[in-house]
């Protein structure tokens, strides 16, 4: 009889055990990962930057106006390795040299002591990201409310890549042309005539920059 009742007694507990076994739900863990980083890009510059004009004969500079010269246009593109928006701001390294004064010409160095060459003007246009044309904004805030086909460098704006106004254009590969334009002081403004071979001097620096 106290076998029974043991055996009565236990029973119970075995079917509490074996029924909370089979109650117990399945699980599964959900993982999120990633990794913050910060935008790298590299800039393809063409013929590391240099725009050539060759030799240009002192006699199509004028002794009374500045005289402008045939513009050349490169293609210009920037690969970064994560999706970003793009800007570029240029510096010009020549400031001192600028001639004829405006926000939009950089210096092409000095001549005959303190006489200036002339300057350029830089311009960006036909403007791509991710293989999709894409139009240009210029702001020295990055509020922008509208934006062009192309954008003249000046001084202190940076310029951009946009999908529409207002709106930054995000992207991995951007590219642009860009264009300068040589622009030959009179005489006067170089401090007298030509008379050795003179080296176009220009520098700008392009300080591109990236954040999402």
């Amino acid at each position: 009889m106290k076998k029974q009742l043991a055996g009565i007694t236990v029973l119970p507990f075995l079917i509490v055990s074996i029924a909370t076994a089979y109650a117990v739900a399945p699980v599964a863990e959900l993982k999120v990962k990633g990794a913050l980083t910060v935008p790298s890009c590299t800039v393809n510059a063409p013929d590391n930057g240099i725009y050539d004009f060759g030799k240009i004969s002192s006699t199509k500079i004028s002794s009374s106006v500045f005289v402008n010269l045939a513009a050349m246009t490169k293609n210009w593109v920037i690969t970064c390795d994560a999706t970003t928006y793009l800007t570029v701001k240029p510096i010009d390294n020549r400031a001192a040299s600028v001639y004829p004064p405006s926000t939009s010409t950089y210096g092409l160095g000095m001549v005959n002591g303190s006489g200036k060459i002339g300057g350029y003007t830089i311009n960006m246009q036909n403007a791509v990201v991710d293989g999709n044309s894409s139009k240009l904004f210029s702001s020295s805030t990055g509020l922008f409310s509208a934006v062009t086909e192309t954008a003249l460098y000046n001084h202190g704006p940076s310029v951009g890549w946009a999908s529409a106004d207002n709106t930054q254009a995000a992207g991995k590969v951007f590219s642009t042309d860009i264009k300068v334009a040589p622009i030959l002081a009179s005489t006067t403004a170089m401090n007298g005539p030509i008379t050795e071979d003179t080296e176009l001097n220009g520098s700008v620096t392009l300080n591109f920059a990236y954040a999402i």
